[in-house]
């Protein structure tokens, strides 16, 4: 989970001594430009353990790119792939597959920076949300990408911080609401978002005994559906005020305006929502509606604990949304390793909560692990440095509509000899805000969704190497949608055959529970070559 979703658009004061150093900065100057193309083909076998189902088999044609540039002025890591499965037999439906990160930073100018990210992957779209992808025709391509500079420099004992941020997501399919259990009408379409931050202050025991800052933002997101509006102005001053050589108090005031709103749908002749590709046909006639509104002080009070530089702790109490909110982290930098723990609490969307998670992306050595059977993303991108990201909250029950969004989340990398390590885990709970004095078009009152990932990685030398992930999501849906529970495993071998030329070799199992709806479970095979350029 990113600090972005736990501040959900406040500037701290303490936010720039948070943000924990990468592994080694003096690496940043090190010259590494690493870009392989390649080609794949493999054959999977996919056969039912427990449950109805046939044997299906697959060829999958995969053709991508991995790339790490690192020099003074760039940092970038791309992991782009594309996938087609020609299905063996009627069952056993024809797919294509996008999935990928990418983030990048150029130094523009001292203090000037251009960054820019991007994710794809692949969803459920029959209802079932939050278990895999798996070889399923009622799937979804999801995209979220964002560019924006960033700017920071020194007046004096004064810190200037600036930065703009133009995202956009979608989710691309045609949703069949006939489906048992399908999506609810109105699902997400596309949308897109700014994000505008700037603050200035000074550091505590430089102008004043205690640090100051004042900082303001706006946050705006134009979905298609319904033509959703979310616009969110805010200002505030922060203090730190240290008490000890590891300890400093905190405190914040402020004032937050938001604002959501939306059109009507078309109606039918007996009064209901015209449904077209599972979502709602918007009236572009019927005036703005003002879903939801907050317009009043906000504050916050809390700790921070630094005992060194690698660690930091901090906790927040406060009132906001017109009501009491909490909020915290712990972030620790080791040498070959990382863990961070965040607890949340904002209003969010689809649109805007992906896009927060694609930003948190950052520094070098991601390990993006792939399920070997379908090419989709696991859930989660690793990396001993920081920077990693677990995209699984976010993919779980995709929805058009805003909530309040409350959590914990945390993740853990290592990466020591041969050994690689990540784990990823997390709770959390969307209640819906809901239209006051006009017709509900929300499916639901409150989501709730825990979800898990592990994953090891042992490199027997430079070109051979052994893969093992395991994963767990349960989708706890309102309004009589069903539950869900995902769970599975696999394990990849990968050898080096040539230079250019490797192999692989993948077993896995996976199963997914669904309420009133028997237990399904898979085994599933893999042997494929790949070349690289």
């Amino acid at each position: 989970m990113s600090v972005r979703h736990w501040i959900s658009g406040t500037s701290f004061i303490a936010l720039a001594t948070m943000t924990m150093p990468a592994l080694a900065q003096s690496s940043r100057q090190d010259q590494r430009l690493n870009v392989v193309p390649y080609l794949g083909i493999d054959q999977v076998v996919m056969a039912p353990l427990k449950g109805d189902g046939d044997v299906l088999t697959y060829t999958n044609v995969t053709a991508g790119v991995t790339a790490e540039v690192r020099n003074r002025r760039v940092e970038a890591t791309i992991d782009a792939q594309y996938n087609h499965s020609f299905g063996w037999g009627s069952q056993a439906t024809d797919q294509d597959v996008i999935s990928g990160i990418l983030s990048t930073r150029v130094n523009v100018a001292r203090g000037l920076s251009l960054n820019a990210g991007g994710l794809a992957t692949r969803v459920r779209t029959d209802g079932l949300s939050g278990a895999t992808a798996l070889n399923d025709s009622f799937t979804s391509q999801v995209y979220a990408g964002y560019v924006g500079p960033s700017y920071t420099t020194q007046l004096g004992d004064f810190t200037v911080n600036g930065s703009y941020r133009l995202g956009y997501a979608r989710v691309e399919d045609d949703v069949n609401s006939d489906i048992p259990g399908a999506l609810p009408s109105g699902s997400f379409a596309d949308s897109w978002s700014h994000n505008l931050l700037g603050s200035v202050g000074f550091a505590p025991g430089t102008v004043l005994p205690a640090g100051l800052t004042a900082s303001a933002g706006y946050d705006r997101e134009d979905a298609s559906q319904l033509d959703q509006r979310f616009e969110d102005g805010w200002g505030r001053l922060d203090a730190t005020l240290p008490v000890s050589r590891t300890v400093a108090l905190l405190g914040g005031i402020g004032y937050e305006n938001i604002e959501i709103s939306q059109r009507s749908p078309v109606l039918d002749t007996t009064g209901v929502p015209v449904v077209r590709n599972g979502r709602y046909v918007t009236d572009k006639s019927s005036p703005r509606a003002l879903v939801y509104e907050f317009d009043d002080i906000i504050w916050d009070v809390g700790v921070l604990w630094r005992p060194s530089h690698r660690t930091s702790l901090q906790a927040r109490v406060g009132e906001r949304y017109g009501g009491m909110t909490y909020q915290g982290s712990f972030l620790w930098q080791g040498r070959d390793s990382n863990f961070s723990l965040v607890v949340f609490d904002g209003i969010d969307s689809f649109g805007r909560m992906i896009m927060g998670d694609v930003a948190a992306l950052s520094g070098s050595n991601l390990n993006v692990v792939r399920n070997p059977f379908t090419g989709d993303l696991t859930g989660c991108a690793f990396s001993a440095t920081g920077g990693g990201q677990c995209f699984n909250d976010a993919l779980s029950g995709i929805t058009g509509n805003n909530f309040r969004y409350r959590g914990v989340s945390a993740q853990y990398a290592l990466q020591r000899g041969p050994w690689g390590w990540g784990l990823g885990a997390g709770y959390s709970q969307r209640k819906f805000i809901t239209p006051q004095g006009q017709a509900v078009f929300i499916r639901g009152s409150r989501d709730e969704n825990w979800f898990g990932n592990a994953s090891a990685n042992y490199r027997f030398s430079d070109s051979d190497s052994l893969d093992t992930v395991v994963y767990v999501n349960y989708f706890d849906a309102s309004d009589a949608r069903p539950d869900i529970l995902n769970y599975g495993a696999f394990t990849s071998y990968f050898k080096g055959l040539s230079r250019r030329l490797s192999a692989s070799a993948s077993v896995g199992i996976d199963g997914a529970k669904a309420d009133d709806l028997d237990t399904v479970i898979s085994a599933m095979g893999q042997v494929g070559l790949r070349y690289s350029f």
